[in-house]
């Protein structure tokens, strides 16, 4: 879980400093915190090779559906970063209603997969794997507040 705070701070240093415009280093960051993300759960996660052949094809769709959010997230992120002393209560409130719809729809993507995945594993690996991707996205999120200043 460590690698994944150091490549977070990575993502996070590279998304929102100085290199913000370098939209390869972005990926390539995004990318080590994504394999990291797959080590974590390979290692955790107990799969037997029937089971692992059912389940990796379904994470992966999981986390490009994820990934969509993550993509408006980065965007939004940096809306805020180079706004957030000068906001109007109207944007403040527009950036709320923003987050808390990015909210919704990692939960809707959690619902989905979730029920994609009870059909074909057992029900203690998938409930296994929302716990190992939830203590991750904890970390994540965790993280990144540390970074958002307050709206002024």
């Amino acid at each position: 879980m460590k690698r994944i705070f150091v490549l977070f701070v990575l993502f996070v240093s590279v998304a929102f400093g100085p290199l913000a415009h370098a939209d390869e280093s972005i990926k390539l960051a995004r990318s080590a915190v994504e394999a990291e993300r797959s080590a974590m759960i390979a290692t955790n996660l107990g799969l037997d090779d029937a089971h692992k052949d059912v389940f990796w094809p379904l994470y992966k769709e999981y986390r490009s559906a994820i990934g969509a959010i993550a993509d408006d997230k980065v965007a939004f992120f940096q809306r805020f970063f180079s706004s957030y002393e000068s906001l109007t209560d109207a944007e403040a409130l527009a950036l709320l209603d923003e987050h808390v719809d990015f909210k919704q729809r990692h939960i809707d993507v959690q619902k989905v997969y979730a029920e994609k995945m009870r059909s074909v594993l057992p029900g203690r690996v998938v409930a296994r794997f929302f716990q190992i991707e939830n203590k991750m996205d904890i970390i994540v999120d965790y993280e990144m507040t540390g970074e958002f200043p307050l709206i002024k």
